[in-house]
């Protein structure tokens, strides 16, 4: 579930800082030229909309450390959990690509810390940039997949189960909650299903809250 709370965003003055996230994810080599690019960094607190705080159309974000869920907004105006995960995440690539805004609902599941492009300011650099828009091609393809696949996933809630763990990055469930919060079942409803399927031999457990297709 979405929690809103007061603004604690904030800009992270620290140079250092940048440059140890930029090494980290070796995010200057998604750019032809970034030495023309400027990078800023920001952190999100629990709870805060990342997406409504800044602008998918103005900003390109690249989650560095953190968790983040992603929520899509379906027709009847109720929300599903998209997918949950923490490590390099890029935000704004829909938008980039579309001028317009997306479905989704980007919330901080804890302290989040994104680097930033200011989309405005570099639009005609990066427009022409090659080597950025093979980058930008492949991670709007991911998400259309993951999109792609929750819209068809099937009815009951067995074959959903197994769905999602054949979606999920190395077929494996990490987290009750979360997975049971997007397949909108009750966290005893979804233990009572892979009880099932691992009696079945269809899942083994491996982990507290993991689980992975055999």
């Amino acid at each position: 579930m979405v929690t809103y709370v007061t603004i604690g965003m904030k800009k992270i003055e620290n140079k250092e800082k940048t440059k140890a996230y930029l090494s980290k994810y070796s995010l200057r080599t998604v750019f032809s030229r970034p030495e023309e690019i400027d990078f800023e960094l920001y952190e999100f607190q629990r709870g805060e909309i990342i997406n409504n705080l800044m602008d998918p159309l103005d900003y390109l974000l690249f989650a560095a450390e953190g968790v983040i869920r992603i929520y899509n907004i379906r027709n009847n105006g109720t929300m599903a959990l998209l997918a949950e995960g923490g490590g390099f995440t890029v935000l704004g690539d829909i938008e980039f690509a579309s001028r317009e805004v997306s479905s989704y609902i980007v919330e901080a599941a804890g302290r989040v810390v994104c680097l930033s492009v200011d989309v405005q300011k570099h639009r005609s650099i990066l427009e022409q940039d090659p080597v950025f828009l093979s980058f930008l091609l492949k991670s709007v393809s991911d998400k259309l997949r993951m999109m792609t696949a929750f819209t068809l996933e099937p009815e009951d809630l067995k074959e959903r189960t197994l769905y999602y763990l054949d979606h999920a990055d190395h077929q494996t469930l990490k987290g009750v909650a979360s997975a049971a919060s997007y397949l909108q079942c009750s966290r005893r409803q979804l233990l009572r299903i892979l009880k099932i399927l691992q009696e079945e031999g269809t899942v083994i457990k491996t982990g507290r809250g993991t689980y992975r297709l055999k």
